[in-house]
């Protein structure tokens, strides 16, 4: 089943919760709603599932507009993160529940109903638990009855709302590869709400990445990693360096260094932010004019990573680089050492001044040493 959401507004008093969302999911995919709190995410699903009425806006489900249509009319199944398992009944009559609550008309026979919880229970790797009360179960068997009672009507979608969010690491590690699989077996159009980063890039097919009510980026889990569309994303996706520095004649100029870094390309003249995350930037020799000259201030031994805090000599702040962490034996970094360094790989968005700086005289399209030099006359 596709959807498709045409400008979706939702208002709690003066907060907009949803500024306007367009967004279309494609039949059988799986969608990752990722985003910090209070970004929207919960509420689109929501809004999706028809739990949250809309104040404008409109929400399909193929050719029929579900806008108007009830919870049980637009036929989705939910997954809450607590569970919300009933706990005098057990893992069986949970399951059966959908089925069982239907209109006499439209509910199935004891049969087709045991049989139906029977398979699920299967499909869920919860066979021969099906007498347990959820009392009797760890936290990762309860979010699987719980999938498996969402998925006993037979939904048009799959609606999770942070499905692993109240588990410990491990169970959600592998849960995670347990729904993908399971999402490969059954081919519903899944859509699961998530604020971490590594659980939507390991899981979807594409993500949807909020903030305060608007999307700010769709793609391919490549395609948000590899080519984030606004700073926001690239924030949110990791702990990126970010640079001051200024378009000129074409070239990308970092503040307080002489050499030009790169070709900007496209960018337009003015200042702008270099975003590079800690493993792009690279090691450079002494005679790379381009390259950025600081001091080692902070060494941290991570498993199969060395990460170096490098204090800038242009600019004084501290940006982390990530290294393979070699053998110990010949180790030779240490706090102190001289260090050159240069982004292999970065992304340019324009620099904005905040208002603080703004307030404090800043001029953004004046370098650190240009300020610098402003100060002292």
């Amino acid at each position: 089943m596709d959807i498709q959401i045409r400008g979706v507004q939702k208002h709690y008093g003066s907060f907009h919760a949803l500024r306007g969302i367009d967004l279309d999911i494609a039949s059988g995919e799986l969608l990752a709603l990722l985003g910090p709190s209070g970004s929207g995410k919960t509420t689109l699903l929501r809004a999706i599932a028809g739990l949250e009425p809309l104040d404008g806006g409109q929400v399909k489900f193929g050719d029929i507009d579900a806008t108007a249509l009830t919870v049980q009319q637009r036929q989705v199944g939910f997954v809450f993160q607590q569970y919300a398992l009933f706990k005098h009944m057990t893992v069986f009559d949970n399951i059966a529940f959908g089925l069982t609550v239907r209109p006499k008309k439209q509910r199935p026979d004891t049969a087709t109903i045991n049989q139906r919880v029977r398979e699920l229970l299967e499909l869920v790797q919860l066979g021969g638990l099906e007498k347990r009360y959820p009392a009797q179960l760890s936290g990762g068997q309860k979010q699987r009855v719980a999938l498996a009672r969402a998925l006993a009507i037979e939904p048009r979608v799959l609606l999770l709302d942070e499905p692993f969010g109240a588990l410990d690491a491990k169970v959600r590690k592998d849960l995670r590869r347990w729904l993908r699989q399971l999402h490969r077996e059954t081919g519903y159009t899944t859509i699961f709400v998530t604020h971490d980063q590594e659980e939507a890039l390991e899981l979807a097919d594409r993500v949807v990445v909020m903030n305060r009510g608007v999307i700010e980026q769709v793609g391919t889990t490549d395609q948000v990693w590899d080519a984030p569309a606004t700073p926001f994303v690239y924030d949110f996706l990791g702990t990126p360096n970010v640079l001051p520095a200024r378009v000129e004649r074409g070239a990308l100029l970092l503040n307080g260094a002489t050499a030009v870094l790169a070709e900007a390309g496209a960018a337009p003249e003015g200042p702008v932010n270099v975003y590079t995350r800690p493993n792009e930037l690279r090691i450079a020799d002494s005679g790379d004019a381009a390259a950025l000259s600081g001091t080692v201030v902070e060494i941290q031994r991570t498993g199969l990573l060395l990460r170096l805090g490098v204090q800038l000599l242009s600019s004084g702040e501290t940006i982390e680089i990530e290294l393979p962490n070699p053998d110990p034996a010949v180790q030779r970094w240490q706090l102190g050492d001289a260090i050159r360094v240069r982004p292999a790989r970065y992304s340019l968005f324009p620099r904005k001044a905040t208002i603080t700086e703004v307030e404090n005289g800043f001029d953004p399209t004046l370098t650190v040493a240009e300020h610098r030099e402003r100060s002292r006359n």
